[in-house]
């Protein structure tokens, strides 16, 4: 066979038919792998594609399917690894589906969020992931346009839009259950900006310090190791008495809390016990031994990836909303011995 040049263009089926001496819908079948062509036949293209250089279009083709099978993802944070985990189980739970991902990062920013949304819909995605998504249900419904989706780690009530999550009230209440059965009396709560919508942590914190009897301490902060650092720091400037126990919002800042208190003298846990929540695998290092509250995130993720291809292949099915118990990880950074 001799090769056809093909000069400053790309090479198309109809250069391939051409060259195999074949129509150009045998060139399509072989290029879907259909069982109706001939050994010959499939020989004969294949080889005129490969000395032709030809490329088929996969994209077109998922066009025509009216399937593109690709997934946009979102993450709030890509500096917290537990976002990581998730990745690694949406990975893991569409594993040979033949998907492929396209990943935006919404920044804690509701219109940088949208945008990435709209973006993912524009390029005809087939459904989209939202990890840690802030904004509200009803600007994700008109940004999504139909394109079904799955918010994770928390609750959204919007049509076409599934939830997977673990059960944040609870992991309060697990917190400060775990501190007063160790004695402790004066805990506090580093939570997080009001505005954003994640307050099921806090409202277990203070659910189960009312059922205790227990008067709470809310200090505000962000999400990073320097957060939790800036609000240890300020409270000590402050000469207020510290708490014997601080549940904080989320790993990275009970780190950052655990920091402070060390540049300061102050031992964790015997002056001062700490729990963070999410279980990133940092929080397990010998090093650290953060005692947390483990949200399942490869899990969260795997069940995210398992509810999006549910819910492409039946649109119109009842909303699924999944949510997992979370765990107590005990580890150093909380004491054995009583805090009054």
């Amino acid at each position: 066979m001799k090769q056809s040049p093909v000069a400053n263009r790309s090479v198309t089926m109809e250069d391939v038919a051409r060259e195999a001496g074949v129509s150009r819908a045998l060139v399509s079948l072989v290029m879907r792998e259909s069982p109706k062509v001939s050994p010959a036949k499939r020989a004969a293209v294949l080889e005129a594609a490969a000395a032709l250089g030809y490329s088929p279009n996969r994209l077109a083709s998922r066009l025509a399917s009216h399937r593109t099978k690709t997934l946009g993802v979102l993450f709030l944070d890509l500096h917290n690894s537990v976002f990581a985990d998730i990745y690694d189980g949406i990975t893991e739970g569409l594993a040979g589906s033949g998907n492929q991902l396209m990943v935006a990062v919404g920044s804690a920013d509701p219109g940088t969020e949208l945008e990435a949304v709209r973006s993912f819909v524009d390029l005809r995605a087939d459904g989209v992931l939202l990890a840690g998504y802030t904004g509200t249900s009803g600007e994700l419904a008109a940004a999504l346009r139909g394109t079904p989706a799955v918010v994770i780690t928390r609750e959204l009530e919007a049509d076409g839009v599934d939830s997977v999550l673990t059960d944040d009230f609870q992991s309060g209440v697990l917190a400060v259950q775990h501190l007063y059965e160790l004695g402790h009396r004066r805990i506090a709560h580093v939570d997080i900006s009001d505005w954003l919508p994640y307050t099921a942590r806090r409202e277990g914190y203070l659910h189960a310090m009312e059922q205790f009897g227990l008067e709470p301490m809310l200090v505000h902060s962000d999400m990073t190791e320097r957060g939790g650092r800036q609000v240890m720091e300020n409270f000590l400037a402050s000469g207020s008495a510290l708490p014997t126990a601080i549940f904080t919002h989320n790993d990275l800042t009970a780190i950052g809390v655990m920091e402070a208190l060390h540049a300061h003298g102050v031992a964790v846990p015997d002056d001062v016990a700490v729990v963070g929540c999410d279980n990133i695998e940092v929080a397990a290092s010998p090093l650290i031994g953060l005692t947390s509250i483990d949200q399942h995130a490869g899990e969260l993720g795997r069940a995210a990836a398992e509810v999006i291809l549910a819910r492409i292949a039946n649109p119109g099915g009842a909303t699924i909303t999944r949510k997992l118990p979370p765990a107590l990880m005990v580890r150093k950074s909380t004491a054995t011995d009583k805090k009054q």
